[in-house]
Order: C-alpha cells, then sequence, then structure tokens
C-alpha cells in the first residue's frame, strides 16, 4: 500500500524527481499567482501512472495556513476527502485547492458540483491517466452507465475521449504529463476585478444590490407577484437570499420558510442569515430572532402541509418537481423563486422556459431579475467556460427561426451514429439542449449516458440539418428464467429493465420479463415546434425501429400527469401500471404505458391494463389516496375494467339519493360500482364538468372526509358537498339509465 501523502514527503519527491519536484511546486506557485492576480480559476492535468500521479499532487500541494484544500478520490490520503462521486456534499461551500482523481473514476454530476465550489485564485489538479489511454481506462463510477448483463469495463469511452479533448484545448488549463517535460503554460489575459458599491453595505454586486432590493419589495409589496431569481452558478444568489431574510427577520415580526432540494444546497443563505444576526439561536433548520423565525421545509413538507407565512424563499427551483412548484403560487402570497441556469442543482433552463408559462398562468405579475457578475471568480473565468462546455451546462436547441418550417412530412426520421454525434459539437449541443429544456433534472452523468449507455439508442427529427426533436430509447428485458422468477421473488433487481422489472415485480406479471422492451428515456420536442405533430412522429419512427428490431412492446415511464397520459394515449400507448408511491424526485406517482407490437406484447399488454382497472379502485382507497383526481380519471378511462349498469331497484336507490333525502352511507355501495364505471366511459363521464368529476372521485374513491372534500374544492362544509354529490349522482343515471 503507498504511503499516504504528507507523511513522507521525501518519499513523493524520489518518486517523481527531486528536479520535477521543484519545478511543479515552482509551476503551481506561479499558477496560483497568476489566478489570484484575475481572480480566476486554473487547472493543472497531471496524466500518467496511478504511483506518479498522486507523488506528484502531493509535491505540488503546499497551500498556505487556512486554505481549504479537498480531495475526491477513493484512495487515501491525508487532509479532507471525500469520495469521487460525493462533490455534491460541497455545494455552498468554498474551496481554494480542488484534487479530483479521474484515475479511481470519473463522475461528471460530482465534478461539475466540486468545481463550481472552488472560487477565484483556486487551482484545479485534475489526475488523469495518460489522456489516449483514459477513454478506456476501467472506471468504477461508469457503473451507473451500464446496465445487466454489462459491466463498466465495457463501456465505449466517447464522453471521456471528448472531455479529454476538450480539456486540452482549453484555456487555463495546464498539462503536465508523465515522462515529459513540463509545458510553458498557455494562459488567459487577466481580467480587470469588479469593483462594487451598492445601496446595501452586504452586497458584493450591483446584481446583489439589486436582487436585495427585488426581494424587500416582494416580502412588503402587493401579493401574488412572485420574484424569479436566475443566475449561474458563483453569483451569491443564495447569499442574497440569507442577506434579505436577516433583514426582515430584524426589522418586525416575520415566519419566513424556506425551501430547496436538498438542505446542504442553503449552508450560503444560512450563513448568511447567522453571520447579519449575531445575537439569533441557530439550528440547523432554523434561525430564530426575537420572535421572528427563518424555517426549512423539504418541498414535498411544504406541498403537502398548509403554512402560513410571510414570505417563502425557494432557493434551487428548477431542482424541484414542477407538480410541487405548481402548488405554490395558491398557498403563499409572496413567493421568491431562485434557481441557477447551469446543471448544477437542477436544469435552470427547463425551468425558465416551463416555469415561465406556469407563472403567465397563476400570477401574470410575476417579475424577473438576472445576476450575471460573479462573485465566487472573476468575469471571464476560463474553467466555467471550459466546464460549460464540456459537460453541456449550457447546451440550447436550435434558433426557433432554424426549425420554424419544422413540420412531421418537412423532418427526417433518423437513428443517430453515437460515435459520429460525440464529434458533432453542433448536432450533440442542438440535442441535448432539448433534453434539458424537457427535463427539469437533466444532468452531465446524462451526457455520458447518451453517450456511452450500452443499451441506450439515439433518435432525432432533424428539420436542415437542426434538431427540432429527439428521443433517447434504452433496450430492456429478454431476460433468462432464472433472473426472471428471482425478479418475481424480489430477491434481484439488475441494473436497468426498468419497465420489465416493474411489470414483473409490482405488476405482478411474472413473464413480463422475458420479452423484449424500447423504453422511452426522455422526449423533447423543439418549443417553437409545439402542437404540429411532431412528438407523434418521433414516436412512430421509434415503433417502426422496434418493430423491425423484433421487439414486442414500446413503452415508457414518468411521473403521471393528466397533460402526459393524454399525449401518450394519443400516441397509441395507454396505461398498464401506476406506483403506490410518490417518486421523491418527481414528486409524482410514476405511470407505465406501453404500446404492443407482437401477439406475446398484445397479450402481455392486454393483461397488464386489465389488472390496473381492476385494483384501482381499491388502491384510490389508501395508497392511491391523495391521487390527482384528473390523473385517476384518465387512468379509469384507459383501463379495461368490467362495466356496471344498476338494475331497476339500484337505479331507484341512486335516484333517491340524487333526487331525494337518501343517505350518503346507504347508497355508498352502489357509488363505489357507478363512479368508476362512469368516469372510465367518455360517454358518461363527459356529463360531469371537472370539479363534479374530482368530487365524485376524492369523495367515492378516496374516501376522504367531509372536511378534506370542502377544503379541496372550496366548500363550506358537509351540507354543500352533499349537495353538489347528489346533483353529479343525478347526472350519471340521467346518461346511464337502469338495464
Amino acid at each position: 500500500m503507498s504511503t499516504a501523502p504528507g507523511e513522507n514527503s521525501s518519499r513523493w519527491a524520489a518518486e517523481i524527481g527531486t528536479t520535477l519536484a521543484t519545478e511543479l511546486a515552482g509551476l503551481v506557485a506561479n499558477l496560483r499567482v497568476r489566478a489570484s492576480a484575475s481572480n480566476h480559476r486554473l487547472a493543472l492535468m497531471l496524466a500518467g501512472s496511478r504511483e506518479w500521479t498522486l507523488s506528484a499532487a502531493t509535491e505540488a500541494l503546499s497551500a498556505p495556513v487556512g486554505e481549504r484544500v479537498v480531495w475526491l478520490t477513493e484512495r487515501r490520503v491525508s487532509g479532507s476527502s471525500l469520495p469521487c462521486s460525493r462533490g455534491d456534499q460541497l455545494l455552498g461551500s468554498e474551496l481554494d485547492l480542488l484534487v479530483y482523481d479521474a484515475l479511481v473514476g470519473f463522475d461528471p454530476d460530482s465534478f461539475a458540483a466540486a468545481l463550481g465550489a472552488l472560487r477565484g485564485g483556486g487551482l484545479l489538479l485534475l489526475l488523469t491517466p495518460p489522456l489516449e489511454d483514459w477513454p478506456r481506462h476501467p472506471d468504477p463510477q461508469a457503473a451507473r452507465v451500464a446496465v445487466y448483463p454489462f459491466s463498466h469495463q465495457q463501456l465505449t469511452g466517447r464522453f471521456l475521449s471528448r472531455f479529454a479533448g476538450i480539456l486540452v484545448r482549453s484555456e487555463g488549463v495546464i498539462l503536465a504529463a508523465e515522462s515529459a517535460p513540463l509545458p510553458q503554460p498557455r494562459l488567459p489575459p487577466t481580467t480587470p476585478l469588479v469593483s462594487v458599491t451598492g445601496s446595501y453595505g452586504d452586497c458584493r454586486t450591483p446584481d446583489q444590490a439589486r436582487a436585495l432590493a427585488a426581494i424587500l419589495a416582494t416580502a412588503h409589496g402587493r401579493p401574488r407577484r412572485p420574484l424569479v431569481l436566475t443566475s449561474d452558478r458563483g453569483r451569491g444568489k443564495s447569499s442574497v437570499l440569507g442577506i434579505a431574510a436577516a433583514k426582515l427577520l430584524a426589522r418586525e415580526q416575520r415566519h419566513i420558510l424556506v425551501t430547496a432540494p436538498r438542505r446542504s444546497a442553503l449552508d450560503p443563505l444560512f450563513h448568511q442569515a447567522a453571520r447579519l444576526l449575531p445575537r439569533a439561536q441557530v439550528r440547523t433548520d432554523r434561525i430564530s430572532y426575537r420572535d421572528a423565525l427563518l424555517e426549512f421545509l423539504p418541498p414535498d413538507a411544504l406541498g403537502r402541509t398548509p403554512h402560513s407565512t410571510d414570505l417563502l424563499l425557494v432557493d434551487e427551483a428548477a431542482g424541484i418537481p414542477a407538480p410541487l412548484l405548481e402548488q405554490l403560487p395558491d398557498r403563499h402570497p409572496r413567493i421568491v423563486f431562485a434557481t441557477t441556469v447551469q446543471g448544477y442543482e437542477g436544469t435552470g433552463r427547463g425551468f425558465e422556459v416551463r416555469f415561465r408559462h406556469t407563472l403567465d398562468r397563476m400570477t401574470p405579475n410575476w417579475r424577473e431579475l438576472r445576476l450575471d457578475i460573479p462573485i465566487r471568480w472573476g468575469v471571464g473565468d476560463p474553467l466555467e467556460r471550459f466546464a460549460a462546455r464540456a459537460l453541456l451546462l449550457d447546451a440550447a436547441p436550435a434558433a426557433a427561426h432554424r426549425v420554424a418550417g419544422a413540420y412531421p412530412r418537412t423532418c427526417h426520421f433518423q437513428r443517430l451514429d453515437r460515435a459520429a454525434l460525440s464529434d458533432d459539437e453542433t448536432t450533440l449541443t442542438q440535442l441535448f439542449g432539448l433534453l434539458v429544456l424537457a427535463h427539469y433534472q437533466t444532468r452531465p452523468m446524462d451526457l455520458r449516458h447518451l453517450l456511452d449507455g450500452p443499451n441506450v439508442r439515439v433518435y432525432a427529427l432533424l428539420h436542415e440539418g437542426q434538431v427540432a426533436a429527439t428521443a433517447l430509447v434504452a433496450i430492456e428485458g429478454d431476460l433468462g428464467p432464472d433472473l426472471t422468477r428471482d425478479i418475481f421473488a424480489g430477491r434481484r433487481r439488475p441494473r436497468g429493465h426498468l419497465l420489465p422489472q416493474t411489470l414483473c415485480a409490482h405488476a405482478g406479471i411474472r413473464e413480463a420479463a422475458a420479452l423484449g422492451y424500447a423504453r422511452v428515456i426522455r422526449i423533447a420536442v423543439h418549443t417553437a415546434t409545439r402542437r404540429r405533430g411532431l412528438g407523434r412522429s418521433l414516436l412512430a419512427g421509434i415503433v417502426r425501429d422496434a418493430r423491425a428490431q423484433g421487439l414486442d412492446l414500446v413503452g415508457s415511464s414518468f411521473g403521471a400527469t393528466g397533460d402526459l397520459l393524454r399525449f401518450w394515449r394519443h400516441c397509441g400507448h395507454l396505461p398498464a401500471h401506476l406506483g403506490t408511491r410518490r417518486n421523491a424526485a418527481s414528486g409524482a406517482y410514476a405511470a407505465v404505458v406501453l404500446r404492443p407490437l407482437t401477439p406475446a406484447g398484445a397479450d402481455l399488454h392486454a393483461l397488464a391494463a386489465t389488472r390496473l382497472g381492476e385494483r384501482l379502485p381499491l388502491l384510490l382507497t389508501e395508497p392511491l389516496r391523495d391521487l390527482e383526481p384528473e390523473i385517476a380519471a384518465c387512468l379509469l378511462r384507459n383501463a379495461p375494467r368490467d362495466a356496471w349498469s344498476p338494475g331497476p331497484e339500484e337505479h331507484r336507490e341512486l335516484a333517491a339519493f340524487a333526487y331525494a333525502a337518501r343517505s350518503y352511507e346507504a347508497t355508498l355501495p352502489l357509488l363505489v360500482r357507478l363512479v368508476p364505471t362512469c368516469i372510465g366511459d367518455a360517454r358518461y363521464g363527459d356529463a360531469l364538468d371537472d370539479a363534479e368529476r374530482d368530487l365524485l372521485i376524492g369523495k367515492v374513491l378516496q374516501h376522504h372526509t367531509w372536511g378534506e372534500t370542502a377544503r379541496r374544492l372550496d366548500l363550506t362544509g358537509k351540507a354543500q358537498v352533499l349537495a353538489r354529490l347528489r346533483t353529479a349522482v343525478g347526472k350519471l343515471i340521467e346518461h346511464h339509465g337502469p338495464a
């Protein structure tokens, strides 16, 4: 075992050579001076064997007292270290020296998060294999991309090959290779530091000062005028939220709620608030000052629990599921949404596009403010430019005018060659930019999955060479009988194969694991071409390709919403399963939709859909008791089940409830049979308006209390709920007479 760095410096110097050790130390010192002069961050890449890179990094590090140095490595080192995959633990903190040990694995999500914590004047030491060997170097971090039966050793190296190529061509990155003389640094010109004065002495840039004023105006101004703060990483967005919170707590009695995807993302916010309120009582998730309170709640708790608050601060909003965000404007009259535009904590660009429409609909007087001036590093920072390009953090779709004429008849359907795609920056950027906009959780690891995933196919609709729509598809299933048996029994969960495992283990259809599937992981259509049928056309091409490959089904799994279920139904994919727990990431229940391609696929889909139709009314009484009624109605309408028609006596009982004073409790056994039949049949369900539909599903099928039902539908109490129930049932029996 190697001696730990710091225990015997002369040992390391001997291994790399005394002269080289001296030169490395001098190079690092010169880089630090240059970086500090411009408040930029620079990188030194040490490429070679495991022993040489570790020795060289140890000799190169000589941090002044008080500076923070963190290693991301799986190897034993002295000082502060984290596993390579845990760079997210550095979110909200600041580093002076960062060592990322890519010889033991490269996790692009972790790397991106850790790099964002490196402040101006800091240095990144990136340890890599020899560059020509890196794409083929064994990488345990790639296990997240490998699916059964592939191992990480079998993955292609397209992602790393592209990454390394961009790395060595980037300004501010210096390569030191084993058995090669040290290079002369190619450094960008220095940029003058920004000198800032503002109206608030606690702010460090004019952007922060404007943001602070806007937050205070939101807190004191008219309700239902949310503020949206956007920025790239390192602009002081979270810090200014903390400054504003401190000022509000100090001035008056206030209850401020704050939420984010993770509590750790709020460290800058809590740090600033605590710094400005030295006499406050500070805990992990709250700060108390006199009679005022700043309190953290996780997004799911905030969405479920009604809270009366003076101000809600939502940090890293792009990382919070849209269904949860959309609940907030109705519950909280004064809100500040803040999010990073680049893809560290979530996908800010997708948030900007999608959530903007939600705010336009719900609170049309919302305001937006962008922070552009960096605080953590200087303007023109070379590592910010490198990360944005290498990890496609600023990926954008084709310009709208370039796809303005895109219709199904003008587009070319194509399954893209991923080797060619990795060398085609224009197409790759457009394609990934569409995926970023379409999904709030697109991250750098998704780029590696796209390029190297062993079971992944990439499809696109191209209009005059521009990407108008795209989809990622995973080939799953065809699992052997022994593995199928273990999956069904709950003994094994091989990586990947989401659809066959879900249907086998959770829907209880053992034979599902033996069939072949094309699972649509992501599908995205350019916003300038929406509602032209491009998504349907793209899926039709995928179906043709899957049928030609002999697969049994095409399907997808996603957080269920009414719009998505209707889209997939319109494309010929019908519901086959619904999970019974909300997904922690999306805040929604996962739905599985399928389209059969073979007789075996048709048999499986019919069985799955029938089981869903039979079980859904029972599941709505407990595990799906909080399922949105709109989604329940979509599932009831699409899942086959035995229809029920009331006989003459049963019809008289129902009429006595609808038109007279028969009690709800006495009629409930008939209502439980009538409601799913009618809502599942468009001929009868369309007789109801949305409120009546939600009332019948919530009260009759989900067994909400009278009080819960009244609150959900904004009614005054039991009497009004009962009156509405009688009216709704009357509409149903008018359309559904006695047998």
